[in-house]
């Protein structure tokens, strides 16, 4: 007798079974799928994090090194007396009365960057009239090449000048030992390359030379002059361009103010967020009206008792921010941004017409008008971003 089917009872067919092991399959893939984006999560982070770890390193040491550097800008009070009483006078050279501490510089590194000045822009510089004192647009007499930071040669300025123009060239001293005195001296490749920006302005005419009295201002303007083929040359000391004309508050006391704002870069930082337009009216004068009174009250002043061609050898923190005026902002100097600062031999050519009218380039003497700290750094530490 046959047994009946039960009704209700489910059976295990051939398709249920298939479709089950499609479920199990599914499932495994999507396992699969989670532990490959976990592992590729997992490599981003590693990538970000070496970024990241690379980019603080980096900060770190520039962090020290603008720290470290910040002693060669404590100008100290002896300094500050003698420049507020000596405004536009000017003597033969002598050995000032400054303390062997002093210094007026926020970088203390010999490196220079080395990349060639291919010129790839030309700009139309700015021109102030010595009555007016108002920024206007000029034409120049002729194309200034510019680098891709923005700077000219000084000798291709020179070359260009117009039998009726004088020029002044600001520029910082060549590369120095890294001992941070008044009396610090310039390196030997220091030397080389003052010797080696005279060569590039061989003439018969006779320059005049104005320093601030240190003795790496001194010997940058006499291995120029030996470079010309005119050494011993007689030195003007002035001493508005030792470093304070744009402080309104001591070196030491702007490194505090720039810590207090959390700045890694220091003084350094602080300088390049100011010149670059970021006000900070306890501590440093608005750049435009202070860089044109230096203009009318030193350079219109004195332009007269110089020779047509005079090169002025001061320190960054007074050359850096003319560049930047000079250039209405186009130099490439934004250290808060690029780690960028002026390099040695680098600062602005100031060109001088007949009628007193002021037309500004930025210059530079050595390779570039920059050093980047960012390139160096990554350089040393045999890095490739």
């Amino acid at each position: 007798m046959k047994k009946a089917n039960v009704k209700g009872k489910p059976t295990f067919s051939t398709f249920s079974l298939i479709l089950f092991c499609l479920f199990c399959l599914f499932c495994l893939f999507c396992l699969f799928s989670l532990s490959a984006c976990d592992d590729s999560t997992s490599s981003v982070n590693r990538d970000n994090s070496s970024i990241s770890d690379l980019q603080e390193a980096a900060q770190d040491t520039l962090q020290s090194s603008s720290a470290t550097a910040l002693q060669e800008n404590s100008v100290n009070s002896s300094a500050s007396a003698k420049s507020s009483s000596s405004i536009s006078n000017e003597t033969s050279i002598a050995s000032p009365t400054i303390s062997a501490s002093s210094s007026s510089e926020l970088t203390q590194h010999k490196h220079h960057t080395s990349s060639s000045a291919t010129p790839t822009s030309s700009i139309t510089p700015g021109e102030i009239n010595s009555s007016s004192s108002q920024l206007s647009s000029s034409t120049a007499t002729a194309k200034i090449a510019l680098d891709e930071n923005g700077f000219a040669t000084v000798a291709n300025v020179y070359q260009n000048l117009a039998p009726s123009e004088k020029a002044v060239f600001i520029i910082r001293h060549s590369e120095r030992e890294d001992a941070v005195t008044i009396e610090t001296e310039l390196t030997a490749n220091g030397i080389k390359m003052a010797e080696d920006l005279g060569a590039t302005l061989k003439s018969d005419e006779e320059f005049s030379y104005i320093t601030s009295g240190f003795v790496r201002t001194n010997e940058t303007a006499n291995h120029i002059a030996n470079g010309r083929g005119t050494p011993n040359p007689k030195l003007i000391t002035n001493y508005d361009i030792t470093g304070n004309w744009f402080l309104k508050i001591s070196a030491d006391e702007l490194a505090t103010y720039a810590d207090a704002l959390g700045m890694k870069g220091s003084s350094v930082e602080l300088m390049s967020h100011w010149a670059y337009g970021e006000p900070y009216p306890d501590a440093l004068y608005e750049l435009e009206p202070r860089a044109k009174e230096f203009m009318e009250s030193v350079i219109l002043k004195n332009t007269p008792k110089w020779n047509r061609v005079s090169i002025m050898v001061s320190h960054d923190i007074f050359v850096m921010p003319l560049a930047v005026f000079g250039s209405q902002g186009k130099v490439a100097l934004k250290y808060y941004e690029d780690y960028h600062w002026i390099n040695y031999l680098a600062g602005l050519a100031i060109i001088i017409d007949a009628s007193n009218n002021l037309k500004y380039y930025p210059i530079k003497g050595a390779n570039s008008g920059v050093i980047d700290y960012l390139a160096i750094y990554m350089a040393e530490h045999n890095i490739k971003y």
